[in-house]
């Protein structure tokens, strides 16, 4: 069973932006555009039977992290708050 993303990766603020790349399967995405000195990202793949473990990757301050780039992410695809599933 999958850890839900801020359980794995527990932060006292929440993220300033988040999406998710499907509807029906897709990574959720939780991103801190500068965090204690780093752009973090942490990402979950789920779909309606299954799930993979959190993933928490991050880049300097104003950069990218490889799983932005590879899902093809910018910054005008996860703007605010996702609805749903919240960052706790």
């Amino acid at each position: 069973m999958c850890r839900d993303p801020w359980r794995a990766y527990p932060e006292k603020v929440p993220p300033d932006r988040s999406c998710s790349t499907g509807a029906v399967h897709g990574h959720d995405v939780y991103v801190w555009d500068c965090l204690r000195g780093q752009h973090v990202v942490v990402a979950q793949y789920s779909a309606e039977m299954t799930c993979r473990s959190a993933v928490r990757q991050t880049a300097p301050c104003g950069g990218m992290t490889p799983l932005e780039t590879e899902l093809k992410l910018t910054p005008a695809m996860c703007t605010g708050p996702r609805s749903g599933r919240e960052w706790r």
